[in-house]
Order: C-alpha cells, then structure tokens, then sequence
C-alpha cells in the first residue's frame, strides 16, 4: 500500500487513513487537502488508454443519483483529464475501450465512510456508478471522513474483473477536500489541488 498527503492549511476537513495519524486540526486553516492511494501491485507503464467520465456524480443524501455537468463541471473533469495525459496516458477517441476509467464524484453534502473491499457508499447509495455492469474494489486498506464539498475521483482499470467478487480494481484514487469558499467551491483552488495529486503521483508518469 501507497499513500501521499498534502496538507495546505485545510479548513474543516480530515482525512482519516488506516495506520497512519490524522492531521492536527490546530495546525489547519483555509486551504486544501489532497490525500492520493494506489495499486502498488499495477504497472501504470503497461497502461494505454484511459477515459475521463464528463458528468460529475453528485453524493448527497438523495438516493437518487444526480449529476453535475456544466462549464465548471467541465473545468475540473479537464484537469483530471490534462493531468494523465501529461503523465502519458492516451484519451481514447470514440468507439474503442479504455485501459482505465476516472469517475469524478463531489460530496455534497454529510459524511461518507469507507473501508477495506468496497468504494465509498458501496453499501447504500443505489447511483453508483460502474462499468459496464462490474462493480468495483479497492485493493489497499483505509478508512475516510468525507466532508462537504469534498471532490473524489477513483481509476478504475477496466481491462478484466478480479477474483475480488468479480468487481474491477481502483488504481488509484485522489481525495481532494478543504475546497470551499463559504458555501462556494473555490473553481481556483479546486484546479491548483488536482495539479498537486498529479504532482505527489509520480508513479502514474509512464517511463519514456
């Protein structure tokens, strides 16, 4: 298992990790988190293509499933998506199958918890995104609080299902909370925290 943390001065925002301390919330203030994980056991050179899903799955209290698509929505999915090409992945063009696949989620609201073998709200939130029909699996421990306005994104590789309950494995998964602006999401903090999961990722930057 693998894990980064950057801490900016975070604003009511704590990650939770498996084996490791929180961060002090004295020494916390108005900036971002940025927690990133990975399959330590996934050779990301050997990874072609990937897909960056448009929509932003939106995680609420309501059971249905509800989006968020609009010129900021997009904002955020175009960094992710600049950000694995810089490090050498191929967007696939339309009509061929991905390698992996980034689903984006935002928190809207309440707090989520996850643990070992299953995604966030596995359990209890029928919207949920897959792939496919396969549902999916982390395969490295942990336990999180997700906060409000908090923005997850999760890559999945699609290529084949595992003998985990035949669900998918998430390569790797970004956390990125302490966003908000008041009420707001800060668009400029939100694009300068996704920089900074590509930037402590390295491992995703293929070999040339």
């Amino acid at each position: 298992m693998k894990r980064n943390i950057i801490i900016s001065a975070v604003a009511a925002c704590i990650a939770m990790v498996a084996c490791q301390k929180s961060p002090d919330t004295d020494m916390l203030d108005n900036d971002y988190l940025v927690y990133t994980n990975y399959d330590t056991g996934t050779d990301f050179n050997s990874i072609g293509t990937f897909h960056v899903i448009d929509s932003i799955l939106i995680i609420g209290n309501d059971e249905k499933a509800s989006y968020w698509n609009n010129n900021n929505s997009l904002k955020i999915v175009n960094a992710y998506r600049a950000g694995l090409e810089s490090a050498g992945f191929t967007p696939v063009t339309e009509g061929e199958e991905p390698d992996v696949v980034l689903q984006l989620s935002y928190i809207n609201t309440t707090y989520y918890f996850n643990t070992y073998g299953s995604g966030p709200w596995w359990n209890y939130y029928p919207g949920y995104w897959n792939w496919g029909g396969w549902g999916w699996y982390y395969p490295y421990s942990f336990t999180y609080s997700y906060s409000t306005g908090s923005i997850i994104g999760e890559l999945v590789n699609t290529n084949a299902p595992t003998a985990q309950n035949d669900k998918l494995t998430v390569v790797w998964n970004s956390y990125i909370c302490g966003i908000l602006n008041g009420n707001n999401l800060s668009l400029t903090r939100t694009l300068d925290a996704i920089k900074q999961a590509f930037v402590q990722s390295p491992y995703l930057n293929k070999k040339q």
